[in-house]
């Protein structure tokens, strides 16, 4: 078997490398597939006036890298959403906690619709955030996140959610939240997760991405297997901050020197890299 690799959540932007140069340089490395996520609007220099148009100039700012991926190579699933830092940037740069509901809503109203047309993959990053903030700010991304899942299901999109990574107790609440809204779990993956998380996931029937540092893959190699697991750059084409947190051509080579050093043997590289990607983003295998 030929061994290819997928990079399971990356980001590009017009402003950084982009997607073209990207894509070029991960199929160069061996990569065939990419799930590329929107930023948000402020990383493509959209920050000028914050509202529903500035988020529809950034979608469609996306739908463009997503293309030149594809154009590059690279089969690409296209996401969009609503990340929950966006909730704290949107209210200290003065818009009122009401009006960044209502425009959070508006915006994954308009992704699910997207991905009912074709237009989209899926929808994310969605979720909570993963660091210390107001409770009413958790409200507004949770809430967000909530409708996010309704058009999900309605669409039957995927969705990344960027959580917290608090073990079990992430997993679980989210859970219930999945079963409430009555979305399919193999929709729906739990980004940069922890191996905590991951493993907890996993067992539960979700997808997961890990980031691809090595001792985390080591880590999920030894103890946790690949069910249900996958691998991410997150990479955000930043070039004041390169490789962070990953480049997506620095995760093959990772997990190369995994390989060679016994960690982990081929198959198993192939069914994260092949056939998780395969299963979970339903892409035609390289």
């Amino acid at each position: 078997m030929k061994l290819v690799f997928g990079d399971a959540h990356a980001h590009s932007s017009p402003l950084g490398m982009g997607a073209a140069a990207v894509a070029k340089r991960f199929a160069e490395k061996g990569g065939w597939f990419m799930a590329l996520v929107m930023l948000p609007p402020w990383h493509y220099g959209l920050d000028a006036r914050p509202g529903f148009e500035m988020y529809m100039k950034a979608i469609d700012i996306h739908l463009r890298e997503c293309r030149r991926a594809r154009e590059a190579g690279l089969r690409v699933a296209c996401l969009a959403g609503f990340h929950p830092a966006e909730v704290d940037k949107l209210i200290s740069a003065g818009l009122s906690p009401e009006d960044v509901l209502s425009l959070g809503l508006r915006v994954v109203e308009y992704v699910g619709e997207m991905c009912r047309q074709g237009l989209l993959d899926g929808i994310g990053e969605v979720g909570r955030q993963h660091y210390k903030t107001m409770p009413e700010r958790v409200a507004i991304a949770s809430t967000i996140m909530t409708r996010a899942l309704e058009y999900a299901r309605d669409n039957d999109c995927i969705v990344h959610l960027h959580l917290e990574n608090a073990g079990p107790a992430t997993v679980d609440t989210t859970a219930k939240l999945v079963e409430l809204v009555s979305v399919p779990k193999s929709r729906i993956l739990f980004h940069h997760a922890s191996a905590r998380v991951a493993s907890h996931a996993a067992a539960s029937g979700y997808w997961a991405t890990v980031a691809g540092k090595k001792e985390l893959m080591r880590r999920v190699f030894e103890k946790i297997g690949v069910k249900h697991i996958m691998i991410e750059s997150d990479y955000i084409d930043d070039p004041k901050r390169p490789c962070v947190s990953s480049c997506p051509w620095e995760i093959i080579d990772r997990q190369v020197e995994l390989m060679r050093s016994g960690v982990v043997d081929e198959e198993t590289l192939y069914r994260i890299n092949v056939d998780n990607i395969v299963e979970f983003y339903r892409v035609e295998p390289p």
